[in-house]
């Protein structure tokens, strides 16, 4: 009989290519299991910490609180002084040198300045410069006239009102810088109601005060100028009638006790080399004691 013919693989031939393929199979499992072990173990990236939000800047800046300083040692006001008011007569002859002088002193004080002199303007402007008040010094008749010489352009009492009112005026114009008038002389004037309350009118015009130098004890400038509104105030001292220092001095010292008493007071010196040189020494020794002032704060 003949031999039957083979038609496939032989058995132990698949047997090994199954092995095989389980192998393969197994190792393609533990790689895949390992690799998927390592992602489920993979840390999470750290948590990045948020930025703390900055605050909103405040539209009303901080108030800032100032240390408290200790308080100051308490010091009298000046107002509380006394005041005293320096008028210096008949400025318009004397020599701008001497003016210059007499206006060096470092307070403040009032010049008359009289018209029509050599040296009228210059002197106006001179102690204008300087800070001081300028008055006119207005020439009026004395008793004892013609012995005794106001000067040119002086009101005289046998003028009528017109003219008594145009020298006013024309005495007004001639010195600059004025703010106020005191009478120069005018013993026989300054008692005359009449005849003052037509300087005073003219005074009054021109918006300036008026300082009584009573040289009369019965003038009634002083009260025609109340009733009138023209602010005004009276003399109490005159410093050098007596030149000599001492003389000076005790009229000072004088014009010191009356101001401490009622407040205020008013002096009136002349432009002479005596009196600028005992001013030179008397203005420095009441310094603290008295508030220097012009005249024209004491008119009221």
């Amino acid at each position: 009989m003949g031999r039957r013919g083979s038609t496939g693989p032989s058995t132990p031939l698949l047997l090994g290519l199954g092995a095989f393929m389980l192998l393969v199979g197994l190792g393609l499992g533990l790689l895949l299991s390992q690799t998927s072990c390592q992602r489920k173990q993979k840390p999470a990236p750290p948590k990045l910490e948020a930025e703390p939000k900055s605050k909103p800047e405040s539209k009303h800046p901080a108030k800032v609180v100032e240390p408290v300083k200790p308080a100051a040692a308490k010091q009298e006001p000046a107002a509380a002084l006394p005041k005293f008011a320096l008028v210096v007569d008949d400025l318009g002859y004397a020599a701008p040198e001497l003016v210059t002088r007499l206006c060096a002193q470092p307070i403040p004080f009032t010049v008359a300045v009289l018209p029509y002199q050599e040296f009228t303007r210059e002197s106006a402007n001179i102690a204008f410069e300087k800070g001081k008040e300028v008055m006119l010094h207005l020439p009026m008749e004395p008793v004892g006239y013609p012995k005794a010489n106001p000067g040119p352009g002086a009101v005289m009492f046998n003028l009528t009102e017109k003219e008594i009112r145009e020298r006013v005026r024309k005495a007004l114009d001639a010195i600059p810088h004025h703010t106020g008038v005191n009478n120069h002389m005018g013993s026989r004037i300054t008692p005359d109601k009449p005849r003052m309350t037509w300087v005073l009118q003219e005074i009054k015009a021109r918006h300036d005060f008026f300082v009584d130098s009573r040289t009369e004890k019965d003038s009634v400038a002083f009260d025609v100028a109340k009733e009138l509104g023209v602010p005004s105030v009276q003399r109490k001292v005159f410093l050098d009638d007596d030149k000599a220092f001492a003389a000076m001095e005790k009229e000072w010292d004088r014009a010191l006790a009356i101001a401490k008493k009622e407040g205020e007071v008013l002096i009136i010196a002349h432009i002479y080399p005596e009196t600028v040189e005992a001013l030179e020494k008397l203005i420095p020794r009441c310094r603290g004691e008295v508030k220097f002032v012009k005249a024209g704060e004491l008119a009221k």
